[in-house]
């Protein structure tokens, strides 16, 4: 009876153990500081979308959802051309040319991909709280698929003469694939 009594015990502290381990991690804060959780916070850029994150504040519910959308299409964009800056300078450089001889028409295409992409964006996530004082704020992530990202660069990498002799639909896929993973890992996903 003993022995059994041992071997449960045994056997409850090496699951507690287990499961401790599995849970969230607990981040220490500096002292009179209290963490917070961010609405839609999770909801970052992956393998498979673009995201960007707004929060807005404002009396009035409209202006505050304005503000959220703003900021939040201004970080994707962000992450858009980060993305595409790098695909086209690994490509530029992987065909044996001097990116700054196609700086300038890159950059032009990437200006392009991000406003035809902002103008179909779809909303990841939206939440509204209301402060004590009645200040509506609203955070929002906006996200755009990957694939129509890069749908969007091939047309417009096919349809510019100056590239026709380096574009590799085979080699930018890969390269545009490549940073799309490094930069998920770098968000953490």
């Amino acid at each position: 009876m003993k022995k059994s009594f041992i071997l449960v015990a045994a056997i409850a502290l090496g699951a507690g153990a287990i499961c401790s381990s599995c849970g969230p991690k607990s981040v220490a804060v500096a002292s009179g500081e209290k963490e917070v959780s961010i609405p839609c916070d999770d909801k970052r850029t992956d393998k498979e979308f673009f995201r960007g994150l707004g929060i807005g504040q404002s009396k009035d519910l409209n202006t505050a959802r304005d503000k959220a959308r703003m900021a939040a299409n201004a970080e994707l964009a962000g992450s858009i051309t980060t993305i595409i800056k790098q695909v086209q300078e690994r490509y530029v450089n992987d065909a044996g040319q001097k990116p700054s001889d196609y700086s300038e028409l890159f950059e032009g295409m990437t200006k392009q991909v991000v406003n035809q992409q902002i103008s179909n964006l779809s909303v990841a996530c939206n939440r509204t709280t209301q402060t004590v004082e009645g200040m509506y704020k609203v955070y929002m992530a906006v996200e755009a698929n990957k694939e129509e990202v890069y749908k969007a660069l091939e047309k417009n990498f096919e349809a510019e003469k100056k590239l026709e002799t380096l574009f590799n639909r085979e080699k930018f896929r890969q390269n545009f694939d490549a940073e799309m993973a490094d930069f998920a890992k770098k968000q953490g996903y």
